[in-house]
């Protein structure tokens, strides 16, 4: 920027504000000198970034003659870093650096008037299973993306044709995107940091027994031995020498600027678990130490006991250095399943979809605050992890403990059911009164034990009430009738699954998810994004399952409240179906009456 002795003087020197011509001229003058600074034509790979910052993008928008401003993204900075062969006097080259924080699933980037009517928007998904992004063309034009990078040698000259909406896997390196003919943004992707991962004997990082991107375990005598070759080399260069969505946009220039001392050689060992995961990679008793960064708290995480498995999910019970007082539940979602294997596309794709459904239930869930609602800590976007209360209960349909084996019977009895509608009926009121919906009730969702009664867990697929479009997220069985046809989803939809779930508990149907495995005798089963489109197939048998659930409920007593209020649940129009307030308040006051 100016000068601060000569703004210093100035601003002694006068005793009347500023003039509009007199800003104008000054705030030409700070352009002019970012553009100078961020038009270096030091390619971005040769720029030495501080392995202790964890960088994850530099930005070099080639646009327009425009200054960039981060705004107010406080991951996004006007940083200066010196280039790999500078000499000691040579002076340092300005970019924008991003860094990933805990809360960060994507970057996005908006460079408005390319071109007349031409804007670039894209976004940059982090993949918490690899060092890649995934670049999203969220422009209303193709735009071309092209590797850049003078190493490694054999990846250079890649090219890839991005439609709008469409999206590409990128591997670490420097890229360009051009949009309309016109070079419109250069930007490098970093891997990741390495974690430390400690065995369950010893608290020491000498040598750390560790889990590489092959699932293989190998001990790690050094640092730098854990680290891919282009980490090496960046290592060894460096010994030489509020919102949801972060976004970047091309505005007037910004004073938000720093410049980063030489980077000195790392001292200490860790391992390197950055091409995979190290939440999913830990075993039992071994601790895995996510260190402190700029603007991200550090903490550890000591696995105990693997609770559930599945291709979309891990969880398991573990120590967390943030809530001290006793074990919480961990919730990793994965983003690579064995029908994604070798599939870049579909790979790329659970990422962006996986890390939607986290930031869904980080923010939706972090804000509820009710004794039958789990808990959430806190969570970590880049290991698209959830750190909650742990609830000594088992979800309804848990084999043995509460569905029985062979019939998939409820085996709870009627007082359950009452203390299992009660509580959840009331979690629910309560998200409806903060303006979500579940939008995946169901009995794998209640956690329940006679002592603490019941729990719901799972905001994944919830959304809001008034911006979002119907979900077409949640579990077939449990999907309101008005959906067909009308695609009709909101808290009339969630009374609705509550009701279904209550056919289960109170015996009159069974666990309505078995019907999904093909060796049922029943087997029944159908896509919900498909229930609306020209496939007829789906919406049939949505219709077949819908015609059990009426005869189901017609075979309710409306003599006995409980049944009476299961009916009303199941009303075949949103409209006459009972609201989580009638039913809460009937609920209690039937307990009232008891006592």
């Amino acid at each position: 920027m100016g000068d601060a002795r000569e703004y210093t003087e100035l601003s002694e020197q006068k005793t009347e504000p500023f003039s509009q011509g007199e800003l104008q001229a000054r705030l030409q003058r700070s352009r002019m000198e970012e553009l100078s600074a961020m038009n270096s034509t030091v390619p971005l790979d040769k720029l030495v970034v501080p392995l202790d910052k964890d960088i994850r993008i530099l930005l070099r928008p080639l646009a327009g003659s425009r200054a960039v401003s981060p705004g107010e993204q406080d991951n996004c900075k006007l940083l200066a870093f010196h280039a790999a062969d500078a000499e000691e006097d040579e002076p340092p080259h300005k970019v924008l650096a991003v860094t990933q924080r805990d809360r960060d699933i994507r970057f996005t980037v908006r460079i408005p008037d390319i071109l007349p009517n031409l804007a670039l928007q894209c976004e940059l998904y982090y993949d918490p299973a690899s060092d890649n992004q995934i670049f999203i063309n969220r422009s209303n034009q193709p735009v071309t993306v092209s590797r850049i990078s003078q190493e490694p040698r054999d990846n250079q000259g890649d090219q890839y044709e991005v439609n709008p909406r469409d999206f590409k896997a990128l591997a670490p390196g420097t890229w360009r995107v051009h949009m309309g003919g016109n070079k419109a943004l250069d930007f490098r992707i970093l891997e990741k940091r390495p974690m430390l991962l400690r065995g369950p004997s010893s608290f020491s990082s000498d040598l750390s027994d560790g889990v590489n991107s092959a699932g293989k375990r190998s001990f790690v005598a050094d640092a730098d031995d854990a680290l891919s070759p282009e980490k090496r080399r960046r290592a060894h260069d460096s010994a030489q020498e509020k919102n949801d969505d972060s976004y970047i946009m091309i505005l007037p220039a910004s004073k938000n600027q720093l410049t980063l001392p030489r980077p000195s050689a790392e001292k200490g060992k860790e391992l390197s678990v950055s091409s995979g995961h190290p939440l999913l990679d830990m075993q039992s008793e071994e601790t895995v130490e996510v260190p402190p960064r700029t603007q991200v708290v550090g903490y550890t995480l000591t696995k105990k006991e693997q609770i559930a498995s599945t291709s979309l999910s891990s969880v398991f019970t573990a120590d967390y250095s943030e809530v001290p007082s006793g074990v919480i539940v961990v919730k990793v979602l994965k983003t690579r399943s064995p029908l994604t294997a070798n599939n870049e596309a579909a790979e790329a794709k659970d990422v962006i979809r996986q890390a939607d459904i986290w930031l869904r239930e980080f923010q939706s869930q972090g804000n509820l605050e009710h004794k039958s609602i789990v808990r959430l800590y806190g969570g970590d976007a880049r290991f698209l992890s959830l750190y909650m209360e742990h609830v000594d209960g088992r979800d309804l349909s848990s084999r043995s403990m509460w569905r029985t084996p062979g019939t998939d019977l409820f085996s709870g009895d009627r007082t359950d059911a009452s203390h299992i509608l009660r509580d959840i009926a009331s979690a629910l009121h309560y998200v409806h009164g903060k303006g979500l919906v579940h939008n995946d009730i169901k009995p794998g969702n209640i956690l329940y034990s006679r002592e603490r009664g019941a729990v719901l867990c799972d905001f994944g697929l919830s959304s809001h009430q008034s911006r979002d479009t119907a979900s077409i997220g949640g579990t077939p069985w449990y999907v309101p009738p008005e959906f067909i046809g009308r695609k009709q989803r909101g808290p009339p939809s969630d009374v609705w699954a509550l009701g279904v779930t209550m056919l289960y508990v109170l015996g009159k149907i069974s666990w309505p998810d078995a019907r999904a495995h093909k060796n049922h005798p029943r087997h029944l089963h159908w896509v919900i994004a498909k229930v609306n489109s020209r496939d007829q197939d789906p919406s049939n048998r949505m219709r077949e399952w819908l015609k059990e659930v009426n005869a189901a409920r017609s075979g309710l007593d409306l003599r006995d409240k409980l049944e009476r209020l299961v009916y009303e649940m199941l009303a075949p129009n949103p409209q006459s179906r009972v609201t989580t307030k009638d039913i809460v308040n009937q609920m209690f006051a039937e307990a009232a009456l008891d006592t």
